[in-house]
């Protein structure tokens, strides 16, 4: 089969060769032979691949092991059935495919709905997502998230000869983002060894979107749809990333972005998940850094007894950007012709972490209502926050001192595509587009879409 299809493809490149140099003239497109090769090409290829797949299929020696993997996961053969899968780059191929139904109850009516449906248990276990092939599945999710809108992705699919439409195109992102939010926490990552004797550092940070949510109530009469909340969401990013003893980056640990919509304790559940999955006792170090937001530093607090962390090697440590902002607002207070020398004196006691000193420089310096509310202000922030202020410290232990990191991820991972202007998201796909830009923006998208193809491999599961 496999030898007559690459006959036929070789003998037709030949004649439309031919052809086209016979018809060549002073006025020739060359974009047309191109496009032509890719056509023939793309057809062969999704040819031969779906000739491959449907042999492995049939092959009775590797149905009988999916048999058995099958009932491990109590489903049950139901013969064979055929079926379509869009094979890359974009063709849709008909084969024949080892079905699989849940275990049939003695008593009582037959399931229905998603719990009672089968699957192409034979598809899946060869990395098929929703009848979409892998190769395929990852291109078209790939550039629909990465494009500013699903049009642009769908004209750039359509250059390279894959042919689809904008709903097909925003279904395989739904599908794709659905099978990484199960295993959320794991498919992102693989055997982390490069981790061992480094610094893991955790930043965490807020972003904010505009979320589309239909308004409740019965339509007003005239109106021709219900309309629509579009109030700002903030959804919760963390990266995290490796650093050596010198406080150079790791490159062999691609950083881990993530940003799920929920609210405070979502992400920490979703840090959590990752950690799970990372052999902590292999890193040296663990900072996490952050902002003053009341809401990051109780939770940090749990995590780390919840993970048993030895606290001789965790860090805590606040955006001196922040912090240095923050002083500014109590600057602020003192009189024009001297902010500009006390803000370098008060700028300086904050970076060799001397925060009482800078109290007592707060209470020296400014009077009245002045004091009163500055004091407060050092009280609120500074003094809460003074062991993570230890800057000169933690720049001679090569800590970062900076959240840098997570805002270019905050700015990459949301502002440039999910906070463009006019765009609105609903919760679920935002959910999705977050999650995949995550993988994609900080190197992991090769890892991602390798476990998603064998997500119902034995290993993986």
């Amino acid at each position: 089969m496999l030898e007559t299809v690459l006959t036929a493809f070789v003998e037709e490149v030949k004649k439309k060769v031919a052809e086209f140099e016979q018809e060549v003239t002073l006025h020739s497109d060359f974009r047309q032979l191109e496009d032509l090769m890719v056509s023939l090409t793309n057809q062969v290829l999704a040819t031969t691949v779906t000739t491959v797949r449907e042999r492995v299929l049939t092959r009775p020696a590797w149905v009988s092991a999916l048999k058995r993997f099958g009932r491990e996961h109590g489903l049950r053969f139901k013969g064979y059935r055929s079926t379509t899968v869009y094979v890359y780059p974009g063709l849709r191929m008909p084969l024949k495919s080892p079905y699989f139904g849940p275990r049939q109850k003695k008593r009582g009516r037959k399931k229905r709905g998603p719990n009672g449906r089968g699957i192409h248990l034979g598809l899946a276990v060869l990395g098929v997502v929703k009848r979409g092939s892998p190769q395929f599945v990852s291109d078209t999710g790939k550039l629909a998230v990465l494009c500013p809108s699903f049009d642009l992705a769908n004209e750039v699919l359509r250059d390279r000869g894959i042919s689809l439409n904008v709903k097909t195109i925003r279904r395989y992102c739904r599908d794709l983002g659905e099978v990484g939010l199960v295993h959320r926490g794991k498919i992102s990552l693989r055997d982390e060894a490069a981790l061992a004797g480094q610094t893991l550092v955790i930043g965490i940070d807020g972003g904010r979107i505009r979320e589309r949510r239909p308004k409740r109530g019965r339509r007003k009469q005239g109106a021709r749809h219900q309309g629509y909340h579009t109030n700002w969401k903030e959804p919760k990013l963390f990266t995290s990333y490796a650093l050596d003893a010198q406080g150079k980056l790791v490159t062999a640990f691609p950083p881990i972005h993530d940003a799920p919509m929920g609210n405070d304790d979502a992400v920490f559940a979703v840090l959590t998940a990752y950690l799970q999955h990372l052999d902590l006792g292999l890193v040296a170090r663990i900072v996490f850094l952050g902002d003053g937001a009341p809401w990051i530093w109780p939770r940090v607090e749990r995590l780390i007894e919840a993970f048993g962390l030895d606290r001789s090697r965790v860090y805590q440590v606040l955006d001196y950007a922040h912090a240095a902002q923050n002083l500014s607002e109590i600057v602020e207070l003192v009189p024009l012709k001297h902010r500009q020398q006390t803000f370098r004196r008060w700028k300086t006691l904050l970076f060799y972490g001397r925060i009482a000193e800078l109290g007592d420089a707060i209470r020296t310096t400014l009077k009245g209502g002045k004091r009163t509310r500055g004091v407060k202000k050092w009280r609120r922030y500074f003094q809460k926050h003074a062991l993570r202020m230890q800057y000169h410290t933690f720049q001679t232990a090569h800590i970062p001192c900076g959240s840098g990191h997570v805002e270019s991820a905050i700015r990459r991972v949301i502002n440039l595509r999910l906070n463009a202007p006019g765009t609105l998201w609903t919760r679920k796909m935002a959910e999705y587009f977050l999650f995949l830009r995550s993988p994609l923006l900080s190197g992991r998208w090769q890892i991602f879409m390798k476990n998603v193809s064998r997500r119902w491999s034995p290993a993986f599961t």
